[in-house]
């Protein structure tokens, strides 16, 4: 694993594209679960919207373990020398908490469709949440880095890219 300045320009473009996926996700994620909810199956005929929130959920998930693999082949810029060892471990607790989360939401709304299971669709909606805040925590570093401005933004902007 090497140490860089920045992100590789692989992982800046995977973020950005998870990032607009979650986004269209979470503003269409409501339709999912009504649908669900009035006996989704794959018996029952499957709606446009739990076709569209499959294939993006899908596309998330892959994009995610391409990220993974990725990471662990070209690592992750060092923090700031001045940033506090606390500060630090939150971070990397995050990042990682992003990775179990978006690799195992779409496992988990997969499943529930496949077996029409409610419990794994409750979980799967519950998830949602725990992602929101996860999101929340990260664009609140990123604006705390900004306020900084110790170059942490610029890591993950496609112009800085290698």
């Amino acid at each position: 694993m090497k140490s860089l300045d920045t992100y590789a320009t692989r992982q800046i473009g995977l973020h950005w594209l998870v990032v607009g996926l979650v986004a269209f996700q979470f503003a269409t994620g409501g339709g999912m679960s009504q649908s669900f909810h009035r006996d989704l199956s794959l018996d029952a005929g499957v709606t446009g919207t739990a076709i569209v929130h499959g294939v993006i959920g899908s596309a998330i998930l892959i994009a995610m373990i391409v990220r993974a693999v990725t990471r662990r082949r070209h690592g992750a810029p060092p923090p700031p020398e001045t940033e506090p060892s606390a500060v630090q471990k939150l971070s990397r607790a995050n990042h990682a908490a992003f990775y179990v989360v978006l690799i195992a939401m779409p496992l988990a709304g997969l499943t529930a469709v496949l077996t029409g299971s409610e419990t794994v669709a409750t979980l799967h909606a519950w998830t949602s949440k725990l992602l929101l805040v996860l999101i929340v925590a990260h664009v609140a570093g990123a604006l705390w880095h900004a306020s900084k401005r110790d170059g942490v933004i610029g890591r993950m902007l496609p112009t800085r890219a290698e």
